[in-house]
């Protein structure tokens, strides 16, 4: 993030103060953002810390709630199959292709979709492990 700002606060100094601005700074920054946002989001989903709206979920029964909950961690490992399988078409397709001013295939653009849509599909995969854990156990001692 400190080096994106830097970036940018150079390119608005060369733009406005010396009337020569650089074509680079905005590709690096756009570049340095979109695997910064991804790579924060796989972090987030794996400590558990994404935003999500509890209110209703909140209400129901306890017995529901890790069954619910099962449910969603399903929904988004579907998901993230889906996002990784078009990020690793795009691979190809991107790869052919530069950026203008950097000279770098804008397969850079996309890769941190691929790596960290695999990355969330396994922490998605362990919560699924994990939960399916805790809902036997926990009806494997209420048998007992």
């Amino acid at each position: 993030m400190g080096i994106t700002t830097l970036i940018t606060i150079l390119q608005v100094i060369a733009r406005y103060a010396f009337n020569h601005p650089f074509t680079w700074p905005e590709e690096l920054s756009t570049l340095l953002m979109v695997w910064m946002t991804f790579f924060g989001a796989s972090l987030l989903l794996k400590e558990g810390k994404h935003v999500e709206v509890d209110f209703f979920f909140n209400y129901l029964p306890k017995k529901v709630q890790p069954f619910i909950t099962l449910l969603i961690n399903f929904l988004i490992l579907a998901f993230m199959v889906v996002i990784v399988y078009g990020a690793y078409n795009l691979q190809f397709f991107q790869s052919r292709h530069s950026t203008v001013a950097l000279r770098i295939p804008k397969n850079f653009f996309s890769l941190p979709l691929l790596i960290t849509g695999i990355s969330m599909c396994l922490f998605t995969l362990f919560a699924i492990i994990r939960l399916l854990n805790q809902i036997f156990n926990c009806q494997g001692s209420e048998k007992g």
